[in-house]
């Protein structure tokens, strides 16, 4: 019984312990919601484990599937029906504990070694995400938010699904047009979260969405890492992901290319990177075992994660279907000519790939143009200080651009994997000697191919025409490459559980004191997503907003500037207050063209209608066309219908708000 309790006691105790820390006052629901939330996602995993081919009782492969299977349906069910992302976990709540009292006799309780490998992740996203979990308290304290920019965001998103008085709008950053495709699927854990707690979605963005997915990281990291090199190589494969610091800490001193910067920054592909490392341990199961159950799961999990984070599956999918093959021929002769000839079918993969995407029309998903010489620009120039500082710029200048490529893309592969580039062969060497490799163990060499591809043909992005495809999915190169390394050293020597037990434990005291640290940016440029500054009276005027909005308001922004901006006040207001907005990031939205871009402008010019009018009851009516019920007047100034801001419903700080039902 106590097996049982205690995994989702330790989940339930780690989210109370981090909503804590973004302020939130503790309470008997808190309690209730989360003790339930880790109840539904742990037991919808052990439901799911048997059916895919998954270790009897192994928690760490329960919370990824859990999680997977808690998301997608929240996903379907908010995208198809008028509910919240609450609502919807209630649903799947019911299913999931009526199946749980059916099975649970078969269900066995987990062992001990997988119960102290679980317990030992619980401890280390604890470490990583304290302190960004109390980002928010430190917002409504001192107007900074101490975390990468695009928490604002990610907040709105949180609060897009999850928030009742963003229901029945639309996108939560346009509201009563369509939410635009993009991979959500990861934020309806959190937005259920946000309803159940009633809680603005930054502050669940940085407590719950977060450290769910980090969560998930390192509980999938340690299944994966468990199946490659026993309990030992599970705790190394936790090291590897939570522990070592990562290649920008030494070498060339690269932030840009930073795993723990990034993850911590576009949480987003923890959830990914968990998914995929579970499905990379059914394929190893599936090939020594031919159990058609985890291939099938395997591939399930490789697909969902295009909804999690698609710059992600770009990388993992083709080196994993590489990879499946590869293993399906391990029997075969020719398979050394199969493997060769996977290259060669990767690369026209992904020329046709180009082709395609660049043939998009008009959309969020729009690309144009290669992206490889922007991202070899950006990561070796334009991330400064690094260990290389100008060396890559020296290179460009008078010299012909295919020796510059060849140069940037080996300084690429250095940077972001560090000494790794040179320890995982020496470990794969070593593990051939010792007759000690498996079939799976191509996976590093396929994925490190995919992303030479991805430097070769990716196009550019539509936001800010940039290189994303490029550099968000190389966390999964790193973290793959850092686990294959020290499992297959395990797998080489004597496995020592114990030792590296103690030697994690002993190290969980300086993560807690310098994880922080570790996942700041270490590039200059950083500081201008990090530690914004909110103006003075943004966090009471949503607070006020909050209160008083009903489900079906929106608001609109005064004086919205059309200039290139990731980050303006519409967006932080709905991150805070979860009421959609009326128009946010204009400049953003209209790059997309089409239809969207003649709504943007048109919106821009009704908001400009607004400010010209000489009487409030006129601009109210207009107001009302608009369908927004609230005005948002900023930095200190006053419409020209109410000079002295006498007919404002609220006032704080540079803000005065106007209400205009």
């Amino acid at each position: 019984m106590i097996d049982r309790a205690l995994p989702p006691a330790l989940v339930a105790l780690l989210l109370i312990y981090l909503q804590l820390r973004s302020g939130a006052d503790f309470s008997a629901l808190m309690v209730a919601v989360m003790a339930l939330f880790a109840y539904v996602t742990l037991a919808g995993g052990r439901l799911l484990a048997a059916p895919a081919g998954v270790r009897d009782g192994d928690l760490s492969s329960a919370w990824v599937l859990g999680l997977v299977a808690l998301s997608l349906p929240l996903y379907g069910l908010t995208a198809l029906l008028p509910v919240t992302a609450g609502v919807a976990f209630g649903v799947v709540a019911a299913v999931v504990v009526v199946l749980d009292l059916v099975y649970r006799r078969r269900s066995p309780p987990p062992d001990r070694k997988s119960l102290i490998g679980f317990a030992l992740a619980v401890a280390l996203t604890a470490a990583w995400c304290t302190e960004p979990a109390g980002a928010y308290q430190v917002l409504r304290t001192r107007d900074v938010l101490p975390v990468w920019g695009d928490y604002y965001i990610h907040g709105a998103y949180v609060s897009q699904f999850g928030d009742p008085r963003a229901l029945g709008r639309g996108s939560i950053l346009l509201a009563d047009l369509p939410a635009t495709f993009y991979h959500f699927a990861s934020y309806l854990p959190a937005a259920a979260l946000a309803t159940l707690l009633d809680q603005p979605g930054l502050a669940l963005a940085t407590s719950a969405w977060m450290p769910l997915g980090f969560l998930a990281m390192t509980a999938g990291a340690y299944t994966f890492g468990d199946r490659l090199a026993g309990a030992a190589g599970g705790i190394a494969a936790l090291a590897a992901v939570a522990i070592l610091p990562d290649a920008s800490n030494y070498g060339l001193r690269n932030g840009f290319l930073s795993f723990h910067w990034s993850v911590l920054a576009h949480p987003g592909a923890t959830y990914a990177l968990g998914a995929a490392f579970v499905s990379l341990a059914l394929l190893d199961r599936w090939s020594r075992e031919r159990s058609r159950d985890a291939l099938a799961a395997s591939a399930a999990l490789a697909a969902a994660l295009v909804l999690f984070r698609a710059h992600v599956f770009l990388l993992f999918v083709p080196a994993w279907a590489a990879t499946a093959v590869y293993c399906a021929m391990q029997e075969s002769r020719h398979r050394r000519r199969v493997a060769a000839w996977l290259f060669v079918a990767l690369a026209a993969g992904a020329a046709a790939t180009n082709v395609v995407l660049t043939q998009l029309g008009e959309g969020q998903w729009r690309f144009g143009g290669s992206a490889l010489g922007w991202f070899l620009t950006v990561a070796h120039s334009g991330h400064e200080p690094t260990a290389y500082t100008a060396f890559y710029a020296e290179v460009m200048i008078g010299d012909e651009w295919g020796y510059s490529l060849v140069v940037g893309i080996v300084l690429s592969y250095l940077a972001a994997l560090g000494a790794l580039a040179a320890l995982l062969p020496a470990a794969a060497l070593l593990a051939r000697h010792r007759q000690a490799l498996r079939p799976i163990d191509v996976f590093p060499a396929y994925a490190a191919y995919c992303w030479l591809l991805l430097m070769l043909f990716a196009p550019l992005t539509w936001a800010v025409q940039g290189p994303e495809l490029i550099d968000r999915p190389v966390v999964l190169l790193y973290a793959a490459v850092a686990i294959w390394t020290l499992c297959l050293l395990l797998r080489s020597i004597a496995r020592a559980w114990l030792a590296a037990l103690a030697a994690a434990i002993a190290l969980l005291p300086v993560m807690f004191a310098h994880a922080g640290e570790l996942a700041r940016p270490k590039f200059a440029s950083g500081a201008l997503h990090l530690d914004l500054r909110a103006e003075l009276g943004l966090v009471d005027l949503a607070a006020f907003l909050r209160r008083e909005a009903r489900a079906g308001d929106s608001f609109a922004v005064a004086g919205l500037s059309s200039e290139f901006a990731v980050v303006d006040l519409a967006l932080e207001l709905c991150a805070l207050s979860g009421v959609p907005a009326y128009l946010s990031r204009p400049h953003l939205e209209m790059l997309q063209g089409g239809p969207r871009k003649e709504t943007v402008a048109a919106r821009v010019a009704a908001l400009r209608e607004v400010e010209q009018q000489g009487d409030a009851t006129q601009a109210h009516a207009r107001l009302r066309q608009m369908r927004v019920q609230w005005y948002v007047v900023p930095h200190g100034q006053a419409p020209r219908w109410d000079p002295a801001r006498e007919r404002a419903v609220f006032r704080a700080g540079k803000f005065s708000l106007y209400a205009a039902r």
